[in-house]
Parts: structure tokens; C-alpha cells; sequence
């Protein structure tokens, strides 16, 4: 009985660490998505803009306040998308590139 409650707990633990770890890799891949993405950088093709395996994407959606503007947002699934990098995006070119997260 005792050696099933050790395995258990060593599952517990391993499974805590893995988490932590993924959880750790979606921040650092959003925040280096927006650091790489700057505002100022020409963005080739909107459609094929990709983050990371980590990442999930969700646009191009249009901004209704500024017409002609694009958002695309990656965000951390772990978070449910607290942790996230939005990208906003006029004629090719990143408008403002935002990290949320913590």
C-alpha cells in the first residue's frame, strides 16, 4: 500500500512539473512572438503568420475602431488566453504589438 501512495505521489509531482514546464515555454514563446514582431515590422503575408507549437492563433479579425486594420492574437492555452501577444497589423506593417501575461 505504501509503495502505491510513493508512485502516485511521484505521478502527482511529475505531472505538476510537466505542467509548470509547458506553462513556462507558452510564456516565454508569446513574449518572444511580440518581441519579434515589433511595431514597425513588414509583415510579408497576414494569412500564414504563425506563431508556435505552443501558441494558438485566432485571426486575423478585423479592428472596428480603426478601418483597415488587422488583429491577430496568440495565445497560451494553459492561461485560457491570459497569457497572450496580440499583433495589430495596417498595410503590412505591425501597428502595435502587445504581450499580456504574467
Amino acid at each position: 500500500m505504501v509503495r502505491a501512495g510513493g508512485k502516485m505521489g511521484l505521478l502527482l509531482v511529475g505531472g505538476i512539473v510537466a505542467y509548470v514546464l509547458v506553462l513556462m515555454a507558452q510564456t516565454h514563446a508569446a513574449a518572444n512572438l511580440c518581441d519579434s514582431h515589433a511595431v514597425g515590422t513588414t509583415i510579408e503575408d497576414l494569412e500564414n503568420l504563425d506563431g508556435t507549437s505552443f501558441l494558438t492563433r485566432m485571426g486575423p479579425l478585423d479592428v472596428p475602431e480603426d478601418p483597415g486594420t488587422q488583429r491577430v492574437i496568440f495565445c497560451a492555452g494553459l492561461t485560457m488566453c491570459d497569457t497572450s501577444c496580440s499583433l495589430e497589423i495596417k498595410d503590412r506593417v505591425v501597428k502595435d504589438a502587445r504581450f499580456s501575461g504574467y
